[in-house]
């Protein structure tokens, strides 16, 4: 595993005191003054090593972005930090949402619709536009194509593309996945993704391999399908059977531990090295209740009376983030224990907000109710104060 050397410039801190929190040599080594709006910043620009990428949409100083309805005045941005510093922004025009915008590859992408297009950008310029409205459920650059995958705005139908060009279309169908979690998958000299297309009255789902079917999954007329998805060569679903639930690991099945009198009222697969964990939130007569389920190792225990917002993967570790009774996250369990305290009055504006990476986690804060934004790295954090929000953190 490499080595991070974590640094922190004492302008973003209270004290004058550097903490162990970036990569990478000190920030005023390396930063080059760019003017507001500039998009020239990029990975190449950096020397060698691990950084710490954060997108963020940052309003006009003034403008109460989480109360105010009435248009802006004045410009909104998406900022690019590295390493705790802004180093590109450009005009976010309709790409506030954070599943409109994300960087990866060493660039910031944004997409946003016209009345009969879908435009993406790379840096704040036009990249390529196709005809459609397509929410890009998801997006992956592979040796320097742009993969996507959009779900019909209007109507049903949805969209696989390489470069804005039509791979695979379907008319009818529904991407499985959501774009936090990312519905793309490459691996080796394929890019795999998950559909669901209604035939004959039944839920058919498919797994596809870039433009052709690869596996093909019915319901058989009972039951029901909470999640799907491909993960090293296997297909996991979660699935529904008469008075029972199951993981299935391509077609194999184990039950998922209901307890008498529950029912599932949600599921959600997370690929890991190997493997895949089934998140469940059931309902019964002792009321709401979660819990983990590896498809290799069994249960992992959450802990008594646990709500779980995020559950994170990689590199070997796996852990989750616990919600307070008001739902902001209050901290990161490890999974065989351990714990870390996540700042208070902070939320995750969207699941891509928090990361395990290289055995340390990563989480992009935002502060509610006028709080400052904040970066935390394991148990360690810094305040990055503006008006708006954070939307991911990368480590690349």
């Amino acid at each position: 595993m490499r080595k991070l050397a974590f640094l922190l410039a004492a302008a973003l801190l209270a004290a004058c005191t550097r903490d162990i929190l970036f990569p990478g040599p000190p920030r005023y080594a390396i930063e080059t003054p760019r003017p507001p709006g500039d998009s020239s910043g990029s990975a190449s620009a950096l020397p060698p090593g691990e950084h710490v990428w954060l997108t963020a949409v940052r309003f006009p100083d003034g403008f109460a972005w989480e109360a105010d309805t009435c248009a802006v005045e004045g410009t909104v941005w998406l900022d690019l930090w590295c390493d705790g510093k802004v180093v590109s922004s450009v005009p976010a025009g309709e790409s506030v949402h954070p599943d409109m915008h994300r960087f990866t590859e060493g660039h910031l992408y944004a997409d946003y619709s016209t009345p009969s297009e879908t435009v993406v950008l790379r840096d704040g310029r036009e990249l390529f536009r196709f005809a459609g409205r397509e929410t890009l459920t998801g997006f992956l650059v592979r040796d320097g194509n742009v993969h996507t995958l959009g779900q019909d705005r209007d109507g049903q139908g949805f969209t696989y593309r390489i470069d804005g060009k039509e791979v695979y279309r379907s008319e009818t169908g529904t991407v499985v996945g959501d774009a936090d979690r990312g519905t793309l998958t490459g691996s080796g000299d394929a890019v795999y993704y998950c559909v669901n297309i209604p035939t004959e009255g039944k839920q058919e789902f498919r797994v596809m391999r870039n433009g052709d079917p690869w596996r093909t999954i019915s319901d058989e007329g009972y039951g029901y399908t909470y999640d799907l998805c491909y993960a090293d060569g296997r297909v996991y679903r979660i699935r529904s059977h008469p008075r029972r639930l199951v993981l299935e690991t391509d077609g194999d099945e184990k039950a998922l531990p209901l307890k008498g009198g529950e029912a599932a009222l949600w599921g959600r697969l997370i690929p890991r090295e190997g493997d895949a964990l089934a998140l469940v939130r059931a309902y019964g007569p002792a009321g709401r209740r979660f819990f983990l389920f590896s498809a290799r190792d069994g249960e992992l225990p959450l802990g008594t009376g646990t709500s779980v917002s995020e559950v994170l993967s990689g590199d070997g570790r796996t852990g989750w983030i616990v919600t307070g009774e008001d739902g902001d996250p209050a901290r990161f369990r490890w999974n065989g224990g351990g714990e870390i305290a996540i700042g208070p009055g902070t939320y995750l504006a969207s699941g891509r907000c928090a990361l395990l990476k290289d055995g340390h986690l990563f989480l992009a804060l935002t502060g509610r109710g006028g709080a400052p934004n904040r970066f935390q790295r394991d148990d360690e954090g810094a305040e990055l104060p503006f008006n708006g929000y954070f939307t991911s953190v990368t480590v690349e």
